[in-house]
């Protein structure tokens, strides 16, 4: 019986002395293990930190890019549009040219007093009173000093009268009579006038001027229509 006890406690003992050995060979491989995955941890958080740091520098030179990128499309605009103005100015260029080229020719060249006084006295001969009368005066406004110009007054006078305007013919023989009292146009221009007041109630002033074409100019072919004149004004 104590041969069957000792026995039994020699293999109990075996059997817990091989359970420890195992357990501490267990022990030592998760060790192990955990010293592995503590360094694989390890290991990762340090990939993970680098690949933060990457993604930041990712991220800065991404921001860094959008920038140039809205930069260059700035530049791009602008240049665009320089093209587009020049595109417009290369368009337009002729145009503006002809345009400025037509307006100069559509001016008037200055006309020399000589051929406003022809043009005036070429509305005169057709019949085209008024504007003979309107170049006549422009004519003696612009060339008071002109040789010609007591020859205007006496065709102004002419064509406001042909014209039916009595007031106006009237003015312009008396400013020529005023005016150039030496002229040789003043028999003509004191018929003229005197003719031209009958109508307005100044028959008085018509024999007047009448008789003093008659008394001064005796031998003149507008003294010879003076007296025929004066023989109808009653």
């Amino acid at each position: 019986m104590k041969n069957v006890t000792k026995l039994l406690f020699m293999a109990g003992s075996g059997f817990l002395l091989s359970g420890c050995i195992a357990s501490e060979r267990d022990m030592s491989t998760l060790k192990l293990q955990l010293q592995e995955l503590n360094a694989t941890i390890v290991q990762m958080q340090a990939n993970q930190a680098e690949l933060a740091g990457k993604m930041d520098e990712l991220n800065s030179n991404l921001s860094a890019s959008n920038e140039n990128l809205a930069q260059v499309d700035a530049q791009i605009n602008k240049l665009s549009a320089k093209l587009d103005d020049l595109s417009v100015s290369v368009r337009t260029a002729p145009a503006a040219a002809a345009q400025a080229e037509n307006a100069q020719a559509a001016q008037p060249a200055a006309l020399l007093p000589s051929d406003l006084f022809a043009e005036a006295k070429s509305h005169l001969d057709k019949g085209a009173y008024e504007p003979a009368a309107m170049g006549f005066k422009l004519y003696i406004s612009k060339y008071p000093d002109s040789e010609n110009v007591e020859q205007a007054y006496m065709y102004m006078g002419d064509a406001y009268i042909a014209a039916g305007q009595t007031k106006p013919g009237a003015v312009a023989y008396a400013t020529l009579l005023q005016k150039f009292p030496k002229s040789k146009l003043i028999p003509s221009a004191r018929l003229k006038y005197a003719l031209s007041i009958v109508p307005l109630g100044k028959k008085d002033e018509a024999k007047r001027y009448l008789s003093s074409v008659v008394q001064d100019f005796p031998a003149s072919p507008e003294a010879k229509k003076a007296k025929a004149e004066l023989a109808k004004i009653k």
